[in-house]
């Protein structure tokens, strides 16, 4: 069936820039992250249900493992499965060194989570916690313009970080995991601080009303942030065991009762090359040829249109995204056939239109007729 298809290149953001999964997805929905970007923390808080406020700075955390140096041993707690909620009620302990600024925190997926500061002078603008790989001290936050402000929120968060060792340092369930020859979650790890982004609904930007089936809280939150209805579909995860078979499952159902656009996000892949594991990967990645199987035997091929990519490449040797265009696969009625025979990054150079740059959700939209003419 993608046989009859064409094929092209994707750049997420544009040549030689390494994507983050949050400003890749920007892109991909058509968005300038150059112009709309204000950092990671105000998707995932969005993901998990946390409205900011403005004047708000939120990050992304992760739970994390470290030393009695603060040495990093593992930047996930061994991507710890369970026991979030109490680690969270916990971090309900973390207080401000300025009693004027209230201190939220709630645990997401696996490692994840969420920290916002509320209060009066605060800025996104500092450097993360996270020095996004292991052996090495954690890093301090420092402000990245010269204003008190700036100064003030990276105080505060350097002292946030120091209390949550403390507190779960000594937690029973921490003592409990190393029993049992796995990593404590012993510290957060902030990163990707943000202010509360000014950004127009999908549907004020395409005249298209959408909705969007994902697991993990960035790109629930990033969905929820263009106003695109999140729809959950059971027991997913947002890890490599999640069973996304269900998330096309509920898309064939929405787009049988006339929704217009779905947006359907699968995860596992990423943490596989993230966690150097090929084997996982490869595994993932059949769970992924059945899930578009699936698709393709359930849908209305005569009116339905798809497109198939990823939002970077994260390559097993490197266990990071890289700058690499991505393959992308457009479907459906209204698309022009190309000599592509295969759907991976060599072979779709040589596909009808070569290499774009984000954008891939409105050149879809515009295969659909979905769009507004520009001029008449």
């Amino acid at each position: 069936f993608f046989q009859l298809f064409p094929y092209f290149s994707l750049n997420e953001i544009k040549p030689g820039v390494r994507p983050g999964s949050d400003t890749a997805h920007l892109s991909i929905f058509g968005y300038d992250p150059e112009e709309v970007y204000t950092g990671r923390g105000f998707f995932e808080a969005l993901g998990i249900g946390i409205e900011m406020k403005d004047g708000d700075v939120s990050f992304r955390t992760n739970f994390a493992t470290v030393d009695e140096n603060f040495i990093v041993k593992d930047r996930r707690a061994g991507r710890i499965k369970k026991w979030q909620k109490k680690l969270e009620k916990a971090l309900q302990k973390l207080e401000s060194p300025q009693p004027d600024v209230k201190v939220i925190f709630k645990a997401s997926t696996e490692h994840r989570g969420a920290l916002i500061l509320r209060g009066p002078n605060l800025s996104g603008q500092i450097s993360d916690i996270d020095p996004h790989k292991t052996g090495v001290k954690v890093s301090k936050a420092k402000p990245l313009t010269k204003d008190k402000p700036s100064e003030r929120t990276a105080r505060i968060v350097n002292k946030l970080v120091k209390q949550s060792y403390e507190i779960l340092k000594n937690l029973p369930l921490n003592k409990k995991r190393e029993e049992n020859g796995k990593l404590p979650a012993n510290i957060i790890l902030p990163r990707g601080a943000a202010s509360k982004p000014d950004l127009i609904s999908f549907k004020e930007k395409y005249g298209v009303d959408g909705e969007a089936i994902a697991a993990g809280a960035l790109y629930i939150g990033v969905a929820r942030a263009l106003k695109l209805k999140f729809k959950q579909a059971e027991g997913v995860t947002g890890g490599a065991d999640s069973p996304i078979m269900n998330k096309a499952k509920l898309a064939v159902k929405r787009l049988n009762k006339n929704v217009n656009f779905v947006f359907i996000h699968i995860k596992g892949a990423d943490s596989c090359g993230h966690d150097h594991d090929a084997e996982a990967k490869i595994s993932f990645i059949e769970k992924i040829d059945e899930t578009i199987g699936y698709l393709l035997r359930n849908l209305n091929w005569s009116e339905t249109h798809m497109a198939l990519t990823g939002d970077h490449s994260t390559p097993i040797v490197y266990g990071d995204h890289v700058a690499d265009p991505v393959p992308i696969v457009f479907v459906g009625p209204n698309v022009t056939p190309d000599e592509v025979k295969e759907f991976n990054e060599r072979s779709v150079l040589k596909g009808g239109v070569g290499r774009i740059s984000g954008r891939a959700v409105p050149v879809l939209l515009g295969y659909s007729n979905l769009l507004e003419k520009f001029g008449e």
